[in-house]
């Protein structure tokens, strides 16, 4: 099942995936539908109000990154998943990449030595986002891929 308030959006992913059911209401579709599951790809301001419906419905929750606007919101869900007993993920993409895993591979074997400094460059800014700044938007993969490469917190 995909929902979108836009009915344009729809209407074209319906083309790319006729087998998909498609729906506008997203309060029927966490409780009207039998989904185990939701994935949560829109704007900022909306990750924590339909993330917080979709655990409060019981739904294991995907959120594209950041997961909320604010570490209190991010707090909360993470407690009303731990709750109910449901999984919470966001969307840390590049940690499942070739490279990265070449990466902690090289690093686990020990080719490299300690690991005493990190540096990361921006090389592609990737889509102008609107509605969060760029450190919300992009430093989520860097500090993502630093923290699964030294497999632990700073």
């Amino acid at each position: 099942m995909m929902c979108d308030l836009d009915t344009s959006r729809l209407r074209h992913l319906q083309t790319l995936y006729p087998e998909v059911e498609s729906a506008t209401d997203y309060a029927h579709m966490l409780n009207g539908v039998n989904l185990d599951a939701v994935v949560i790809a829109t704007s900022v301001a909306n990750h924590y109000p339909m993330a917080k419906a979709a655990l409060l419905a019981g739904k294991h929750t995907f959120i594209e990154k950041p997961m909320a606007s604010s570490a209190a919101h991010c707090e909360e869900l993470v407690a009303i998943a731990r709750k109910n007993g449901l999984t919470l993920m966001t969307g840390h993409t590049f940690l499942y990449s070739s490279a990265v895993r070449k990466i902690q591979e090289i690093i686990r074997q020990g080719d490299i030595g300690e690991i005493r400094y990190i540096c990361a460059r921006r090389l592609n800014l990737g889509l102008f986002q609107k509605d969060i700044n760029v450190a919300w938007d992009l430093a989520p993969h860097d500090l993502s891929i630093i923290l699964a490469l030294m497999g632990e917190l700073p």
